[in-house]
């Protein structure tokens, strides 16, 4: 069992992780795909995995930017991680065919990497100011 004081640590490198598992499942994947496709039957991963990960993503960010602004008092953290949220639910979307879009193979990699990358930028603000010294700060 996790200690109060390390839930919101915990949060954040969890946070990290899944926003570069993301990342690495969106970029990396696809060129994998595409330079083994014998070895696409045994690498693909199941339809809802996105899904996972955002649902997953969701309580590790709100916990780690709860404790972040406790702590620092700042909202950019927290707007940052809101923005890559929302990213990666639009790339969800796109993937899923909820948003018409051109080609929705091409949104979803973009939507879900471009949050991924904020999602995991918001994590590691919010680390850094939470584990800096000093008081209080009111200032983004």
């Amino acid at each position: 069992m996790c200690l109060p004081a390390a839930r919101p640590r915990l949060a954040d490198l969890t946070g990290i992780l899944l926003s570069f598992t993301c990342l690495i499942h969106c970029l990396a994947l696809p060129l994998l795909l595409l330079l083994a496709p014998a070895l696409s039957r045994w690498i693909a991963l199941p339809e809802g995995v996105h899904a996972a990960i955002l649902l997953l993503a969701l309580p590790a960010a709100a916990i780690a930017m709860r404790d972040g602004w406790r702590r620092h008092r700042r909202i950019m953290p927290a707007m940052l991680a809101v923005a890559g949220l929302g990213l990666l639910a639009l790339g969800l979307s796109a993937h899923e065919g909820w948003i018409a879009t051109g080609d929705p193979e091409a949104a979803d990699r973009l939507l879900t990497s471009v949050g991924a990358l904020t999602l995991a930028a918001a994590h590691l603000v919010n680390w850094r100011w939470r584990h800096r010294g000093g008081g209080h700060r009111l200032a983004a």
